[in-house]
């Protein structure tokens, strides 16, 4: 990756993603951009730092673009896991998108009218969440 161009890497991406391979390389050149960047080495994990730099997960003003991993800016979170990498999709997904409900009409998914195993999963599911980071974040972007 490290040697590759900004149109190389989208087009990788394009390929991966299942787009019609004739139409890759003008998809790259016409409408993607890319920025390479080098990410830190498995030692910066443990470097003292301060609040502010690392970018956030969805900078202000940002509409179409987040970052996503283990060296960004995410609150009440601890770097070096899995959990985090996957928190900061969320949280990315949850504020570029204004959460799902806005695709619903403001309505939460959580008022759907769902099957009755459906629901019992649901409710074992909140249950499971309670108390934790991930019932914070639906909460605030009122998935829940």
């Amino acid at each position: 990756m490290r040697d590759c161009t900004s149109q190389e890497i989208p087009m990788e991406w394009f390929l991966l993603l299942g787009v019609p391979e004739a139409e890759i390389k003008e998809l790259a050149a016409k409408s993607a951009h890319c920025i390479l960047c080098l990410r830190p080495y498995i030692t910066a994990f443990f470097i003292p730092r301060a609040r502010g730099d690392r970018p956030a997960v969805a900078p202000e003003g940002a509409v179409n673009f987040a970052f996503l991993g283990q060296f960004e800016e995410s609150p009440c979170n601890t770097i070096f896991t899995t959990e985090y990498s996957v928190r900061t999709a969320m949280e990315a997904v949850y504020t570029l998108l204004d959460s799902t409900s806005t695709m619903m009409d403001g309505r939460k998914p959580m008022d759907m009218r769902l099957p009755f195993a459906v629901r019992i999963a649901k409710n074992k599911g909140l249950k499971m969440i309670r108390g934790t980071v991930v019932e914070n974040l639906l909460k605030r972007y009122r998935i829940i």
